[in-house]
């Protein structure tokens, strides 16, 4: 028998007198088999019809659950369980019926000892012959004298008359002699799996500390992380709230300016097209009037040396006209220059003040962002800002621009020459 302790590939119940067998794999049972019937094959040397017979009895039951065992295995090896289930009944129907009728068969069994003792004193045909007796075989043909010697030797050995308590002591002896040996195997397993068990723990102990020593480290170390992002984040959410408190504060005169830049740049375009429109127009319309003065001093040229001295009204009105589209050209010619460079002026001034405006508007989103990245010394430097938000600009507009310049003013500025 093996131990139980985990599921048996085979198990067999031989009743009150052969006892709970399990065998763990394909190996045991089939020696085991082998093994029992080997035992009995002295039965099968002995030339007569009974001991011929007992042998069969016990051999064929044999033979056939160690087939039927070989094609169980053969089936699972082939993965056919319900198959292997079959032939494993077969063989567990063939063991029990045999070895239930005949517990003797098994080791250590009072009868099979007084068999093999009478075996190895040289009487092998009467206990062949005591077998067979056994087994309820007829003693047809078989030798007369060894038949009656084997059954009185048995008879007296039954009744305990002949050598009974000799034969019972050493079955008894024998037994207790394998139960001890089966005990030690115990004793000795038990103390390898105690050993087992202790170094595992000991293993597992460690393991543990270790583990538990990696995670307090992680822990610490994850702390420590935490803790330096926590205050990371709070310093960032602190920059992130007093840059908002300052976008906010300075919001509306970013606004105002960007304002303004939108339209003094606006302006600046418009006051560009105006100068270019009014310089095309001025030289056109210029052009036009040159060319009205020049034909007019031609024609008074030309009236001059053919009128005669009665004509001479008509000359002084000629030459007046000309006088006068020669002044108007003049003043037309002035006051569209000083048209056209106060529109300059104008575009100049507007082109200044967007800049202006630009380089405000540049200097709050700069200082908002060096703010946002901590960049700045922690001081009162928002005042400068709004310092140089709000100094004083000029409209750029020529503040001396009036009337263009009478006669007498260009007559002082070419005599101060």
């Amino acid at each position: 028998m093996s131990d139980t302790t985990s599921q048996a590939y085979f198990s067999a119940d031989f009743g009150e007198y052969g006892g709970r067998f399990d065998w763990m794999t394909y190996e045991e049972i089939s020696q085991w088999i082998s093994k029992l019937q080997n035992d009995w094959n002295w039965i099968s040397q002995q030339r007569n019809n009974p001991t011929q017979n007992a042998w069969q009895a016990i051999a064929q039951p044999l033979n056939n659950a160690t087939q039927a065992l070989n094609q169980a295995n053969s089936h699972r090896k082939q993965a056919q369980e319900p198959q292997a289930t079959s032939h494993l009944s077969s063989v567990k129907s063939a063991l029990e019926n045999l070895i239930r009728t005949h517990p003797w068969l098994l080791p250590n069994q009072s009868r099979r000892l007084f068999v093999e003792e009478l075996r190895d004193a040289g009487q092998q045909t009467e206990g062949a012959l005591i077998v067979a007796y056994w087994m309820g075989l007829d003693f047809n043909n078989a030798p007369i004298r060894p038949s009656i010697n084997a059954i009185l030797t048995w008879e007296l050995y039954e009744r305990g008359i002949k050598d009974r308590m000799k034969s019972e002591n050493a079955a008894l002896k024998r037994l207790a002699g394998d139960m001890q040996a089966t005990l030690t195997q115990f004793q000795e397993a038990e103390r390898t799996q105690t050993n087992r068990f202790d170094e595992i723990h000991g293993r597992v102990s460690e393991q543990a500390k270790t583990q538990q020593g990696m995670f307090e480290t992680s822990e610490v170390q994850r702390d420590t992380q935490w803790q330096e992002q926590l205050s990371g984040m709070q310093e960032e959410l602190q920059n992130l709230k007093e840059t908002y408190d300052k976008h906010m504060a300075l919001a509306a005169p970013v606004e105002y300016w960007d304002t303004k830049r939108r339209g003094h740049k606006t302006l600046s375009v418009v006051s560009f097209i105006a100068v270019l429109v009014c310089m095309l127009f001025v030289g056109w319309f210029l052009h036009t009037e040159l060319q009205v003065v020049a034909n007019t001093a031609l024609e008074v040229k030309a009236a001059t040396g053919a009128v005669t001295a009665g004509h001479s009204s008509i000359q002084t009105t000629l030459k007046s006209t000309t006088a006068w589209h020669l002044g108007s050209f003049l003043l037309l010619a002035t006051l569209s220059f000083w048209f056209i460079r106060l529109l300059v002026r104008i575009f100049l001034s507007h082109l200044h003040l967007e800049n202006d405006a630009a380089e405000r508007v540049t200097m709050v989103k700069t200082y908002l962002a060096l703010l946002r990245d901590g960049s700045l010394p922690k001081d009162n430097s928002i005042n400068t800002v709004l310092a140089a938000l709000f100094r004083p600009t000029g409209d750029g507009i020529v503040k001396d621009e009036g009337l263009p310049p009478t006669a007498m003013e260009w007559i002082t500025k070419l005599g101060g020459r």
